[in-house]
């Protein structure tokens, strides 16, 4: 027991920040990895959305079928598919890199999710909602952004924490391309050494451990901002009363 803690204490900072000269690794990288795919992945899905929500039917199909293949292949195979297809690739003069196929496999993952949730939330407007605003004389592109994008937001923002979390989760598959985010280290520091088997167990539940801290702080963050959204509005629909 004493050895395996050891063993733990010892590989904290790999699994926090990967190997020395190897970094970002670890959490950290499993972290900016799923930074730059909700951020980069939500324009996209703002775009792929509104295409959902189109009354133009070719903007209709395109939108549906982007999300429709991508919902529709599992993500390790996406991710293989996306580093074949970059392969000899210079985007912005860099080389292309397996942790760069990952951004952008996990960025169009995400896009499609998180445009689904969007749709839902746009569709669950009330009618007399969008009316009110074209009423007003608010133009269709400005009611979208105005009126729908925020009230779709405002509203699927447990849906939104949610699927956050599920691409945290599945940072992990980026495994299959060696880069090297928490299941990769954790993977590297027990390697074939069999004088390691005993520390299988106690090292992955050190690793789940990780992965529920941070769905767990994520999700109380998102708790707390959505009950203080629930007071705004109520403070809110007092002051109209």
């Amino acid at each position: 027991m004493i050895d395996q803690l050891e063993f733990l204490i010892r590989n904290i900072p790999n699994l926090l920040f990967g190997f020395p000269g190897y970094r970002p690794g670890g959490l950290s990288l499993s972290l900016l990895l799923t930074l730059l795919a909700i951020g980069a992945g939500f324009p996209i899905a703002i775009i792929v959305s509104q295409g959902l929500d189109s009354q133009r039917l070719l903007f209709r199909r395109l939108a549906r079928l982007y999300v429709w293949v991508l919902r529709g292949i599992p993500l390790i195979l996406l991710l293989l598919l996306v580093h074949q297809m970059t392969g000899g690739l210079r985007i912005f003069g860099l080389d292309r890199r397996p942790i760069f196929s990952a951004v952008i496999a996990l960025t169009l993952y995400c896009s499609a999710y998180q445009a689904s949730i969007l749709l839902a939330g746009m569709r669950a407007i009330p009618k007399r909602l969008v009316e009110s605003a074209r009423l007003m004389g608010t133009k269709s592109g400005v009611s979208s952004r105005a009126v729908k994008l925020r009230y779709a937001l405002h509203v699927m923002l447990p849906a939104f924490v949610g699927q956050s979390i599920s691409m945290f989760k599945d940072t992990s598959v980026v495994i299959v391309l060696g880069v090297a985010e928490l299941m990769t280290v954790a993977r590297i520091i027990l390697g074939s050494d069999a004088s390691n088997a005993a520390n299988w167990v106690s090292l992955y539940l050190f690793v789940g451990a990780f992965y529920f801290a941070v769905a767990f702080t994520f999700s109380r963050f998102a708790a707390k901002l959505e009950r203080r959204q629930r007071n705004q509005d109520l403070i809110y629909s007092l002051s109209n009363y």
